[in-house]
């Protein structure tokens, strides 16, 4: 018997090892976790919701083989492995290239198939995200614009009335050394000092905790909200049966009467 449970509890050790073993290889090692990484505040690059398109002179679609060349001109997503596809040599590979990368990558590829070389520029348009999370009105991804500071994230995503202005956060995410600073935003609003008002990075969280009544409020409103559902669900049901019973003629409890 003892030998019995020795093995089964052998199994199940090497089960859970091997389970660890394969999150251990699907865990990064720095930044986001994300194939495409880049300040897009200060260079542009090609992420998985962009556009990438490319400028080419009119005298270049008019050479003897590069007439293909204007399928580049009209805006393409990226596709799924990470790549676009370009006329004359297929699927590249492009993610998270700036635009600068992106020119000379497509550049250096035409060069390969047409005996002239293509003056071309690469345009990437899309939206990179910030989020938005705790007692933020507008919660999870939100459009990151160009030179965006924390005032502006936090009026942008907007809060709650049991919103702690006084304690709000901006995470900077990284797999190896996350940053976490602690901000007093309603000191900065009412006094105008803004050495805290950092720049806003693609994927930074901004989290807007609630005030100590806030969290009672938010613990009562889950407490609450079973109870809230039932109550809901027996209405629906009263008002449904009711509904069938007025409709088959069962019930002469009728508002109105003609």
């Amino acid at each position: 018997m003892s030998c019995l449970l020795l093995l089964l509890l052998a199994m199940l050790t090497s089960c859970g090892g091997f389970e660890d073993k394969r999150i251990r290889e699907l865990r990064h090692e720095k930044g986001f976790g994300s194939r495409a990484n880049g300040d897009a505040t200060r260079e542009n690059y090609l992420g998985g919701f962009d556009l990438v398109s490319f400028i080419i002179p009119p005298s270049v679609l008019l050479q003897p083989g590069a007439e293909q060349l204007a399928i580049l001109a009209q805006p393409q997503p990226v596709a799924i492995d990470g790549t676009i596809f370009v006329p004359l040599i297929g699927p590249v590979y492009a993610l998270g290239k700036t635009e600068a990368e992106l020119a000379a990558l497509v550049r250096t590829q035409l060069r390969s198939v047409l005996q002239f070389d293509v003056d071309l520029q690469a345009r990437v348009a899309g939206s990179k995200f910030f989020y938005a999370i705790g007692e933020a009105r507008l919660k999870g991804p939100i459009p990151l614009t160009a030179d965006m500071t924390l005032i502006d994230a936090v009026f942008r995503a907007g809060w709650t009335p049991l919103a702690n202005l006084g304690r709000v956060y901006l995470i900077k995410p990284d797999a190896e050394h996350p940053l976490v600073v602690d901000i007093n935003m309603r000191e900065m609003l009412t006094t105008g000092y803004t050495a805290d008002n950092y720049q806003i990075r693609e994927r930074d969280i901004l989290y807007m905790p609630p005030t100590f009544l806030g969290l009672v409020a938010r613990m009562f409103q889950r407490l609450l909200e079973p109870v809230a559902l039932a109550v809901r669900t027996m209405l629906g049901a009263a008002q449904v049966s009711f509904a069938y019973d007025a409709l088959t003629g069962k019930s002469d409890r009728l508002f109105f009467r003609f």
